[in-house]
């Protein structure tokens, strides 16, 4: 009998994916559906990239970009990263991937060997697991709710062993919008550098900020330590675009740009061409950030008002809410009866490692946002209105 890869039984199509497929079937009717599941930004795309990379593709002949990325578009992110983070980035120390995604596959085929453990703080983004299983490696996932979500050294510590080989970070965290301070940035980076461990950083929400600044893994003294990933979706809604970069030492790439050039040769040179007018002319997205802030203060505040305990994001484009004391259902079964009963689609925290909590994406205007709200009260109002949970009983 034929086979195939054993650790492809081991993983499947993401719940997101699933909740968002399933939204078909409660499309039209008295009540419209709201959609909050997948992370695909509603702002527009900048015009001015839709126009500039027309006239690119009328003009130029499109063949095959230059091994790692065109160089102008490696050049300009290095030139971001200079004024952004005083940091010298140079063009050989950066690979332009399919998306973040393929980036992050890249960099986990390079480092990753089975038998390895990677760690990541809960909640989790769905999309790391089936890549370290694949890998044949074991994703661990520590807890970090004793401290709102964001990791520090004295729980990383609890957790490293010695099959450890990386840590899998992600700030501003998808879902939970927690980012992370610079002492608990240099605390990390100073034990992975004494105990010899990677970081990967997928910083693809890096942009979008509502409190203080972003404070990068990617430091001074640690870049043989740290993996970034970051793309071009989240910060100028060029998600169908599928353009990222990876960012690391010279040395590091080296051994990327072989699994990057084997597995897809090369992003397309009309998504490059789009991220490098993105990153000349659309430099500053402050307007596009304050919608998300105002979004994510206005469902914050409406569920608080209720007494429905959710995390305050500081960052990124989601709420993730609490269902304790609220209902009884698990995550799963508590979006899907959401769905059909209030035709409004979330993500169970399942998805994220944590079942008692639901993912909202803040991907939709204001007004939609607030009747998706209404209905979610409505909804809880008529489930398990007097129970109360144990908070031990969490399941993490």
């Amino acid at each position: 009998m034929l086979k195939v890869n054993p650790n492809l039984d081991k993983i499947e199509i993401s719940v997101i994916r699933k909740i968002a497929e399933a939204c078909k079937e409660y499309e039209g009717g008295e009540k419209p559906l709201i959609n909050l599941t997948i992370g695909e930004p509603d702002l527009p795309q900048p015009k001015i990239i839709i126009d500039e990379t027309i006239g690119y593709m009328k003009d130029a002949k499109l063949g095959y970009p230059q091994l790692g990325g065109m160089i102008e578009l490696r050049e300009e992110i290095g030139r971001y990263y200079k004024e952004r983070y005083s940091l010298n980035i140079e063009p050989d120390e950066i690979i332009i991937t399919v998306g973040s995604t393929e980036g992050l596959s890249t960099a986990i085929k390079t480092i990753i060997m089975p038998g390895d453990e990677v760690l990541t703080p809960l909640p989790v983004y769905p999309g790391y697991e089936p890549l370290i299983t694949l890998a044949g490696a074991k994703l661990i996932k520590m807890d970090t709710s004793r401290d709102n979500f964001e990791l520090t050294v004295d729980v990383l510590k609890n957790y490293v062993t010695p099959q450890t080989k990386a840590i899998i970070l992600n700030y501003p965290s998808n879902p939970s919008g927690i980012t992370i301070s610079r002492e608990n940035r240099d605390e990390i980076l100073k034990f992975v550098k004494e105990n010899h461990l990677y970081i990967i950083s997928d910083e693809v929400y890096s942009e979008i900020i509502f409190e203080g600044e972003h404070n990068s893994f990617l430091q001074d003294g640690y870049r043989e330590n740290v993996i970034l990933i970051n793309g071009f979706s989240k910060s100028h809604s060029l998600t169908g675009w599928r353009i990222g970069y990876i960012i690391a030492s010279k040395k590091m790439r080296e051994y990327l740009v072989k699994v990057h050039q084997y597995a897809v040769t090369s992003a397309s040179i009309i998504s490059q061409k789009g991220a490098l007018i993105a990153l000349k002319e659309c430099k500053d997205i402050s307007s596009q950030v304050e919608i998300y802030k105002k979004r994510a203060e206005s469902v914050y505040k409406k569920l608080k008002e209720k007494q429905i305990s959710v995390i305050k994001p500081k960052g990124a484009i989601y709420i993730f809410v609490s269902l304790d004391g609220i209902t009884k259902l698990n995550s799963l079964d508590f979006a899907k009866s959401l769905l059909e009963e209030e035709r409004v689609a979330v993500v169970p925290g399942i998805a994220f490692g944590m079942d008692n909590y639901i993912r909202i994406s803040l991907v939709k205007d204001e007004e939609i946002l607030n009747e998706a709200i209404d209905r979610f009260i409505n909804f809880v109002n008529k489930k398990d209105r007097e129970y109360k949970a144990d908070p031990m009983s969490r399941t993490f």
